[in-house]
């Protein structure tokens, strides 16, 4: 199979802007191009995702507006893709749009309005003809038919990320954002892999830092840095049905919010609030780990948690497997995200399965995606 050259684009559901990465790929192996941008939302286009993400029911209740906020996601996502092509020496032959998750619940029995669905937004129609460029999008719907829980889709690119950079198994690849993930890769084959959402990622501190705070996030770890995690409000949140789950499991950014208004929280100083948060969250995601059937050797993480120092801080305390962020080591976990959609629009052009029942649970590999070309 030919590799072809592919511009993968992600939004998490920190909403914090696009992640753009061209990456060469048949779908098996790849080759990294380094070039790569972070592209921020325009002000408007972020706040209505926001408010998307808190209300999903009313938008996709009025056409209009969900129409107005896929069309504005999508000439966001242009903007990266311009950018990208232009710099790029070569043609692009395909784009990987994720699109913006405003709502995910996988769950059959739910009293969401919504029920069981994914819901990613952007307009690969329009992204398609502004770019003149084949687009492959809605990944996750196909697995979710098939009973899968839609997420997480990053296993396989992680396992063909560890391929390359021929490191010791088992490992694990942690990705924080919104909602924090982990890989687990044992072995050679699919067979070997486990991926699973792990708790809250980014989520939880950033919407305390807006709303008491008027900032978008904890910059550097400042504030919790100051401050003291409270154990017990953290070992009882840490009885949440979620944790005791196994894998296959997948969340919505908001599963955990609630938590923000907790008495015993909201009575804790804004310091050791922020602790509390940090801490909960690498206690989750250690927690995960724990759950594994083997051991990692090593402890890679990616994604915009990785920025925290406090949260790095804790989560390096809570597990005894060497913690690894470092960029020079053959991945670039920035980009971690944005280089696996470009893998999983080149695995959907050929037809090879992107979801597997060891880490969505769906009931037989599932190739996901559609294709949408230009007219």
């Amino acid at each position: 199979m030919r590799e072809l050259s592919i511009i993968g684009l992600m939004s998490g559901t920190s909403a914090d802007g696009i992640d753009a990465a061209v990456l060469k790929t048949d779908g098996q192996r790849f080759t990294r191009t380094g070039l790569s941008g972070h592209f921020a939302y325009h002000a408007n286009t972020k706040a209505a995702i926001r408010a998307s993400m808190r209300d999903p029911a009313s938008l996709m209740a009025d056409d209009g507006a969900r129409a107005a906020l896929d069309r504005a996601i999508a000439v966001d996502h242009a903007v990266a893709v311009t950018a990208l092509c232009e710099a790029y020496e070569g043609d692009v032959d395909l784009i990987g749009f994720h699109g913006q998750t405003i709502y995910h619940n996988p769950h059959p029995n739910t009293a969401h309005r919504l029920g069981r669905q994914t819901v990613q937004l952007g307009d690969a129609a329009y992204l398609a003809q502004a770019s003149n460029i084949t687009v492959v999008h809605n990944v996750r719907q196909a697995d979710m038919d098939h009973g899968g829980e839609g997420a997480p889709l990053a296993p396989i690119y992680h396992a063909a990320l560890f391929g390359a950079m021929g490191i010791d198994m088992p490992a694990v690849l942690v990705n924080i954002g919104g909602v924090a993930n982990v890989t687990c890769v044992a072995g050679a084959g699919t067979s070997t892999l486990i991926g699973f959402d792990t708790g809250p990622g980014n989520a939880l501190i950033d919407d305390y830092m807006m709303a008491y705070h008027g900032a978008e996030c904890d910059f550097d770890g400042a504030l919790a840095a100051r401050g003291t995690a409270d154990t017990g409000l953290i070992a009882s949140w840490m009885q949440a049905d979620f944790f005791n789950r196994r894998w296959p499991k997948s969340l919505d950014r908001q599963a955990f919010s609630a938590l923000l208004d907790d008495t015993k929280f909201r009575q804790l100083a804004p310091t050791d609030a922020a602790a509390t948060l940090t801490e909960f969250t690498a206690q989750s995601i250690a927690h995960a780990i724990a759950q594994l059937p083997v051991v990692p050797k090593t402890v890679y993480v990616a994604g915009g948690g990785r920025r925290n120092p406090s949260l790095m801080a804790a989560l390096t305390a809570a597990l005894a497997s060497p913690v690894i962020t470092d960029a020079s080591i053959g991945f670039a976990p920035d980009m971690v995200e944005a280089e696996l959609m470009a893998f999983l629009a080149a695995r959907c052009h050929y037809g090879l399965a992107t979801s597997f029942p060891g880490t969505t649970g769906c009931r037989q590999p599932v190739v996901g995606g559609q294709i949408t070309a230009p007219k």
